[in-house]
């Protein structure tokens, strides 16, 4: 018997504790607690110089943002090499931002993005430490995505390149020209992302 009447009593208390915290709202779900009010200026999140020497020059920008959704890509095309060369390097960033609501706050809203972007792709996506809060990686027939939280912002990265080869042939980037400019150009996204 006094099993039973403790067990009702802490249940009690927790039902009670429960209508409480229902009661007083959730502080964490309120959207002035985002860290993030607003999307950065995605094509600031690369710097030029770190642009120029990882994607090439002159490489030209092409952007655009709607409230809580925005990209930026960086394109460098080499028409005019004869021989081997890289013909093309490109960098596109698509970054989401996610606010709380009744459910959910806006940083665990750009973990469940990264879940279903990352499970929703055909290519494998692995945990990386280093870049934001939480990201993956993943390579591709192309080059090599990231996808990376920061705060409410969610940050879908890929760098891709295709070359000539002597024979003028174009082949997709190899792996190996492909991982460590995409390491630098993650960790610096989600660096500046991370800036106040």
């Amino acid at each position: 018997m006094k099993i039973s009447t403790l067990l009702r009593s802490v249940a009690v208390t927790t039902v009670v504790g429960l209508l409480a915290a229902g009661c007083a709202g959730n502080p964490g779900f309120d959207p002035d607690d985002d860290r993030f009010k607003v999307l950065p200026q995605i094509c600031d999140l690369v710097s030029p110089v770190t642009a120029g020497q990882l994607i090439g020059t002159p490489y030209e920008t092409d952007t655009i943002a709607v409230e809580t959704t925005g990209y930026c890509s960086w394109t460098y095309r080499d028409l005019g090499s004869e021989g081997a060369h890289p013909l093309e390097r490109k960098l596109s960033l698509h970054v989401s931002l996610h606010r709380s609501n009744d459910a959910r706050s806006g940083s665990n809203g750009a973990l469940e993005e990264l879940d279903r972007l990352s499970g929703d792709s055909p290519n494998h996506f692995e945990r990386v430490l280093g870049f934001g809060e939480y990201a993956v990686r993943s390579s591709t027939s192309e080059g090599i995505d990231y996808i990376i939280v920061v705060g409410n912002l969610n940050l879908k990265m890929s760098f891709a390149g295709v070359n000539v080869d002597a024979a003028g042939n174009t082949t997709p980037i190899p792996p190996g020209q492909a991982v460590e400019p995409a390491a630098v150009l993650a960790r610096e996204i989600a660096a500046n992302a991370a800036k106040p």
